[in-house]
């Protein structure tokens, strides 16, 4: 469990990799968290519930780098970017910090956001064919009416996360947490959630058709969501 909760906190924190001193920073919160788990076992919670007691804890990342007074190299936008209506396929993203950024109406065909920072960002009508989204930061970012066909995602934060009638039809899910994504009269046809923890997760109106959540971790409301639809969730887990 020691090095499962490493694991997360290496992940949350990819999208730092930028902020001086951010191994410093990873260290400590691994052996801060790690204590946590171990108060939590002893007040009698089982690993699972002690493990999701403690990553729930952790809080805004953002803000906790700032109160350990690191300075970023890169810092994020004081004035939001609006990149709206324009032709940036293959587009470099790359470990860019775009708070609150606009991406509406534009074509980020094959566009790579690996370790990008999108936090409150918005793509709303935007073409995201073949687009890269891993190690992101898509904290409160709102995808409305966006074509994802053929993205790829991995290791990404969807804290709060909504998708509203976008195509994400075969997108593999694979491992990924989910944490208050909200899924809305979205095509969820084929796409996988194999082994993926799911929160407080909504798929309201969501096509989930041949949707595979084998081996799957959820919480009782998000299972309560599923079973609505209607989906095969014989081997799923409930925490």
């Amino acid at each position: 469990m020691n090095e499962k909760i490493k694991n997360h906190v290496h992940n949350i924190l990819v999208p730092y990799q930028a902020v001086e001193n951010v191994q410093d920073l990873e260290e400590e919160l691994s052996q801060n968290l790690q204590e946590k788990f171990t108060d939590y076992k002893k007040d009698g919670h089982n690993e699972e519930q002690a493990y999701y007691m403690t990553i729930n804890s952790i809080g805004d990342i953002t803000e906790l780098i700032q109160s350990m007074n690191v300075e970023t190299k890169e810092l994020k936008q004081t004035v939001p970017m609006d990149f709206s209506k324009t032709e940036l396929t293959k587009s470099d993203f790359r470990s860019v910090s775009v708070y609150k950024g606009k991406f509406n109406a534009s074509n980020l065909n094959e566009s790579d956001f690996s370790y990008a920072d999108l936090t409150d960002s918005m793509f709303k009508s935007s073409n995201l064919t073949k687009a890269i989204f891993h190690h992101v930061n898509l904290t409160g970012v709102q995808f409305k009416w966006a074509n994802f066909k053929q993205a790829s995602f991995k290791g990404c934060i969807y804290d709060n996360t909504y998708f509203k009638q976008c195509n994400l039809t075969d997108i593999v899910f694979d491992e990924e947490t989910f944490n208050g994504t909200i899924f809305e009269g979205t095509s969820l046809k084929k796409a996988s959630f194999r082994h993926a923890t799911l929160l407080n997760v909504q798929f309201r109106g969501s096509d989930l058709k041949k949707s595979d959540f084998e081996g799957a971790k959820m919480d009782k409301l998000t299972y309560n969501f599923l079973k609505s639809a209607k989906i095969d969730l014989s081997k799923v887990t409930v925490i």
